[in-house]
């Protein structure tokens, strides 16, 4: 009986279970000699990316709005860099980051969710998406542009048009990554999360700064990133509903922004520069006669402490050739006057390093060190007007969003980000904070200025969030 009753659970091997059985075993063996193929034939980094990618991939099959989290938490660092992809001439072979490499491919997976309708329906319209749309299209024409009109006193030999095509993605990038925060996410959860994370790499590096650089992560020009959480905890200073715990805590990082990129860095100007500016724009928002009183109280600040400023600002930045910036703005308007739709994108340093700057005594630099000088040069007044457009356009549509919003969170967050579009807007004078030049480590300080789109971004999506509350409730 016993025997019997074992025969009764004994697997019956027909036909269809052999041949199923088969065909797996051989899906697994195929699969395992292709992975080796792969790992044998491919370098250890595109092993290590194909696996990434899967993960990846399973994340946004879960939930894509925490892969924006993830990105917003970890763009900044300049890692997993891609073998070359473009050789400028320097002769030195560049190549991708994960802040660029990610968000393409982010992207693309965005792309085919808004062509199979999987994305929120109440996406809205902001200052930002027309001058940005305009922009965009220039910019294409303008890298044409410069490829059938080249300036015959240049030599074609220094014209490179991989560096052409970074450039150009630089901007598709930029504008990629505001697009896709402003209307993907859809949960409020998600909303708190992503504010939350791109406040922390502002925050972790002014920590890590202050400790002296214990940790070696760090970003590129990273007191840019402390623009948005500083201008946050000034809000939170400025609401007279905050609590008072809630006050002094802001307080102490505001304070602790102050020493370390002040008193610490008050070499680099562009980092306390574009800081108060963005303070101030905070200040103008929440009250003008706070303002006024706030600007008076800086202005007498800066006559008492001018020999500290001198010694440290004037003189150490005419000591380090800072003041080149002058004659490449100079160089920038002759750019403009000489090319009416610019040398084209990437082609400055063809330009200036090889024939112009030599002839105009403006100084043979690779680039413009300047976002608006840049884009006069290469994508000439056309450029400039368009790229300004965008930040004018996107800062009122935020200050008029913020008057509109009920106090909380979002009221809040956009505030800040109005404080930090300024402060970049300003600063973007002596560096190419917005949009990166391939000329001037491009491909790493975009790690930096992506920030920026992601942050208009989410200012978008907070609005829209709260559209979306407000017609719930009704």
């Amino acid at each position: 009986m016993r025997r019997a009753g074992r025969a009764e659970y004994r697997t019956v091997w027909t036909p269809e279970r052999i041949a199923a059985l088969t065909r797996d075993v051989a899906i697994v063996v195929i699969g395992g000699i292709i992975l080796g193929l792969f790992a044998a034939a491919a370098t250890t980094y595109y092993v290590v990316a194909a696996m990434a990618v899967a993960a990846i991939i399973s994340l946004i099959v879960w939930q894509f709005e925490i892969v924006l989290v993830i990105y917003a938490l970890a763009a900044f660092v300049p890692w997993g860099r891609t073998p070359d992809i473009a050789v400028g001439g320097s002769g030195v072979g560049k190549g991708l980051y994960v802040s660029e490499a990610l968000l393409a491919f982010l992207l693309a997976i965005w792309f085919v969710k808004y062509l199979f309708r999987a994305l929120p329906a109440n996406r809205i319209r902001s200052g930002f998406h027309i001058p940005l749309a305009l922009y965009l299209a220039y910019g294409v024409l303008n890298v044409i542009h410069s490829f059938i009109f080249w300036d015959p006193h240049v030599n074609r030999m220094y014209q490179y048009p991989h560096v052409n095509a970074v450039e150009l993605g630089f901007r598709f990038l930029s504008a990629g990554a505001f697009i896709m925060m402003a209307t993907t996410i859809e949960h409020e959860k998600w909303l708190r999360w992503t504010t939350l994370m791109l406040c922390l790499p502002g925050l972790y590096n002014l920590a890590n700064a202050l400790a002296g650089g214990i940790v070696p992560v760090s970003a590129p020009w990273w007191p840019l990133l402390t623009f948005l959480p500083v201008c946050y905890c000034w809000a939170i200073v400025l609401d007279a509903r905050t609590s008072v715990a809630k006050k002094l805590g802001a307080a102490v990082v505001i304070g602790a922004a102050f020493f370390q990129i002040l008193v610490r860095s008050v070499g680099w100007v562009s980092g306390w520069f574009g800081l108060f500016t963005g303070l101030a724009a905070v200040t103008y928002g929440r009250s003008r006669k706070a303002f006024f009183i706030l600007a008076s109280l800086a202005a007498i600040s800066v006559i008492i402490f001018w020999p500290f400023f001198y010694e440290h600002v004037i003189v150490a930045s005419k000591e380090e050739g800072d003041y080149d910036r002058f004659a490449l703005m100079k160089g920038a308007w002759l750019y403009a006057t000489h090319f009416p739709l610019g040398v084209g994108m990437g082609n400055y340093r063809t330009y200036n390093s090889f024939h112009y700057g030599v002839e105009w005594g403006t100084t043979a630099y690779t680039s413009a060190h300047g976002t608006y000088a840049q884009h006069l040069s290469e994508m000439g007044i056309p450029g400039l007007v368009l790229f300004l457009a965008i930040l004018v356009s996107g800062g009122r549509w935020m200050l008029s969003k913020y008057r509109e919003l009920e106090p909380g969170l979002s009221k809040t967050y956009l505030l800040a980000a109005f404080g930090q579009l300024v402060g970049i807007s300003c600063t973007a004078f002596i560096g190419d904070y917005i949009i990166p030049t391939y000329h001037n480590g491009g491909l790493v300080t975009f790690c930096a200025t992506v920030y920026s789109w992601l942050i208009w971004g989410l200012a978008v999506a907070h609005v829209r969030m709260s559209q979306v509350a407000v017609s719930s409730k009704g």
